[in-house]
């Protein structure tokens, strides 16, 4: 039950099912509403609180967590101070202003070139298509000249993608695997972005005929309940609906007995079970307010981070 609940909770939030600031009820309130021992839900608010999805204001109660800040940059105060003392070190030497105005220019210039080849943002996911996926999607968000490159935690648990890390300007992780993609990476800055299910996503549910037998396939079991949910809430026309997961015993029973199969990302497996039948993946995508509130600010404050022209 406690796995049931995380990954309810887990899984919610991390879709935007359960909005950023949403108050959540107390240990003692969910418990009493689920059936749930008490130990259970605390136990369960106590990894969400470790994960950073979850807080907790003394007096207030426990909320899901607000988008973190992005560093506003450099400080300007520091680069006015820095510059001041190093034109005053050059005059003392014997240079005029004439020269270092004109030197500073070169090397403005020349930084400025290097500024142009673009920012490189790395995207952690799970997997490894769905991945590329979300970052040929955000790359449109970027500017001409800058790249979004992909590594999944997979792969960052085997040694691979470890420089691609520590050399991008920006890193992002998904919300809910962030503390394990920090874990991953020591002493890389990383930004954790929440996802919404896509347009394609919505209207092909919002499509499915309301006569149709549905099975709904999740890749893992925790998340099985919330994502159903989802696919209730774009296609409440629909009243046949099977649950199922990869690694229920009666999955391919489920499968032969659907008109219509709707999968996680990650068990597009199915497709191989029952060739015949139409299936769609429940694909996500990065939510557009992240990406304008949290990417693209911390790609710009990378961006007019002086560069060592050398």
């Amino acid at each position: 039950m406690g796995a049931q609940l995380r990954g309810q909770l887990e899984y919610g939030i991390a879709c935007g099912e359960i909005s950023r600031g949403t108050r959540l009820p107390s240990v003692r309130e969910l418990s009493q509403e689920l059936g749930v021992a008490h130990v259970t839900v605390a136990q369960v608010y106590k990894e969400l609180l470790g994960l950073g999805l979850i807080v907790t204001a003394r007096g207030r109660g426990t909320y899901v967590a607000d988008a973190p800040r992005v560093p506003g940059g450099p400080d300007q105060a520091r680069l006015r101070a820095l510059l001041s003392e190093t034109i005053g070190q050059a005059q003392r030497e014997g240079f005029t202003l004439r020269q270092i105005g004109e030197v500073t220019g070169v090397l403005l210039a020349r930084a400025g070139q290097r500024a142009q080849e673009g920012a490189c943002v790395l995207l952690v996911g799970l997997f490894a298509d769905t991945t590329r996926s979300y970052a040929a999607d955000l790359q449109l968000a970027l500017r001409p000249g800058d790249r979004v490159q992909t590594v999944t935690l997979g792969e960052l648990r085997r040694g691979a993608g470890l420089e691609q890390a520590h050399t991008a300007d920006v890193v992002l992780a998904l919300a809910h695997r962030l503390t394990e993609t920090q874990a991953l990476l020591p002493g890389v800055d990383v930004i954790p972005v929440g996802f919404i299910p896509s347009p394609a996503t919505r209207a092909a549910l919002a499509g499915l005929s309301p006569l149709a037998r549905v099975a709904v396939v999740a890749t893992f079991e925790d998340f099985l309940p919330t994502f159903l949910a989802g696919v209730r809430r774009f296609a409440p026309h629909v009243s046949a609906l099977s649950a199922t997961h990869l690694q229920a015993p009666g999955l391919q029973a489920t499968l032969e007995g659907a008109d219509v199969i709707v999968y996680a990302t990650g068990s597009d497996m199915v497709r191989d079970l029952v060739p015949g039948t139409p299936a769609f993946e429940y694909r996500h995508m990065i939510d557009p307010r992240d990406v304008e509130g949290l990417v693209l600010p911390a790609v710009e404050a990378r961006r007019k981070e002086p560069h060592d022209p050398d």
